[in-house]
């Protein structure tokens, strides 16, 4: 600002100069010298400064970035080998002014897409209004903040070549819903977000508009998310899920706590025989970072109303809860500075992470016993992440898996992946 300040003084002395020595000069020439120091003061005017502190002008008020990554995944049976450019998210966003900005993210899955293979979908587009220091609102195609993944879902942010499972069957990520909400600070230390947004469904958007998307049962409730697209007419819906999450940075160590809640109607287009299958979820996690050490835990849970009634209705098993927790710890081998040419700005951490998740963990009375066998998982991963820069990571891990009884599973997985972002 000092720079502007500075800038527009000079320009003042310079206009009164002119003006001065403009007296030998006809007035037509005069209007012509002031009115060009004029504008040159106006765009001197429009200049300031970002969020971040960093300054934009008229060519610097839109921004592209994005993020990518590229894995190679080998398992002992299954899936086999597996070479997948996974992601190709292009970012672009616009400042308005102080208070208005505009933030978007394109993303493309999987390289192409055929035979329902490979998604292209509008993962974020959002305008952002910070009248005050302290309070903003959303309003577009927002990431639901619920979970550590769904807010820091770009490769670099995380370790592992995948993301945490728990993120991925309990909580789906990355989850993206339209809406509109809240978000700022109640003090220093406590942030909060609250938004309205499409609710889950059991109905998604299926031909016949009437076949439920999912066994919950056996897999996950990730197809229940309604994204942002269609209308009634297709299949999709428009009532309205709330979701809101609380920050909490522990004043006295480097420790970020997070409380994240879900609530909505997830049967619009269930037949009443079907009940009122409502979805409600919880999450708690915790961040901590100094030095060399990180860790990072995650619990979640979702239940959902009156699958009793949707298992008489369909005939399927639907879960009446699923519930999924992990603990990671990282150490960096060495971080930035550590090192001397190529690696100075190089880092390399060793972490292990341990998942427990059941997507049955409690069944409905009239739900057949296979439903709920084999759903209790445990798994260890451990890996590698290298940073050559701080937003390019080269991982490589191992998970082994377990029931919950304890009996390995012949399903072993090697991952490794590049992931980076700009």
């Amino acid at each position: 600002m000092k720079c502007v300040l500075a800038n527009l003084g000079l320009a003042a002395w310079i206009l009164f100069g002119s003006a001065v020595a403009a007296f030998a000069a006809s007035s037509e020439e005069l209007e012509r010298r002031v009115d060009v120091l004029s504008r040159e003061i106006e765009e001197l005017k429009k200049m300031g400064k970002g969020a971040g502190g960093v300054e934009y002008g008229s060519i610097q008020k839109t921004r592209l970035g994005g993020y990518m990554e590229m894995h190679y995944l080998s398992t002992q049976s299954g899936d086999g080998e597996n070479l997948d450019f996974h992601r190709y998210v292009m970012y672009v966003g616009h400042r308005f002014n102080d208070w208005i900005q505009f933030h978007s993210e394109l993303e493309f899955e999987h390289s192409f897409i055929r035979d329902r293979q490979g998604e292209f979908e509008l993962e974020q587009a959002y305008l952002e209004f910070t009248p005050k220091e302290n309070f903003g609102i959303r309003s577009g195609v927002i990431v639901v903040p619920m979970g550590v993944i769904n807010q820091f879902h770009e490769p670099p942010a995380f370790h592992g070549v995948e993301r945490p499972t728990v993120d991925n069957l309990i909580i789906p990520s990355t989850w993206f819903a339209a809406g509109a909400g809240f978000f700022g600070s109640l003090t220093e230390n406590l942030k909060y977000q609250v938004y309205g947004i499409n609710s889950l469904q059991f109905i998604a958007g299926q031909n016949d508009n009437t076949t439920p998307a999912i066994n919950l049962g056996t897999v996950s409730i990730r197809d229940l998310r309604q994204k942002q697209f269609g209308s009634e007419s297709n299949g999709n819906v428009f009532d309205i899920g709330i979701a809101a999450r609380l920050d909490y940075a522990v004043e006295r160590y480097p420790l970020n706590l997070g409380f994240s809640y879900y609530g909505g109607d997830a049967g619009d287009k269930v037949s009443d025989s079907g009940g009122k299958p409502d979805i409600t979820g919880l999450a708690f996690d915790a961040r901590y970072k100094q030095d060399r050490v990180e860790f990072v835990g995650e619990w979640a849970q979702f239940d959902i109303d009156d699958a009793d009634k949707l298992r008489t209705l369909t005939g399927t098993d639907q879960a009446k809860q699923l519930e999924g927790w992990y603990a990671q710890g990282a150490y960096w081998l060495f971080q930035p500075g550590d090192r001397a040419g190529l690696l100075q700005d190089a880092g390399l951490a060793a972490f292990v992470r341990f998942e427990d998740y059941d997507t049955a963990k409690k069944m409905p009375s009239n739900s057949t016993n296979t439903a709920q066998n084999n759903r209790d998982r445990e798994q260890w991963v451990y890996g590698f992440t290298f940073k050559p820069v701080q937003n390019l990571a080269v991982k490589v891990d191992y998970t082994s898996f377990k029931d919950a009884d304890g009996t390995a599973i012949d399903n072993d997985k090697f991952n490794a992946g590049i992931g980076w972002q700009f």
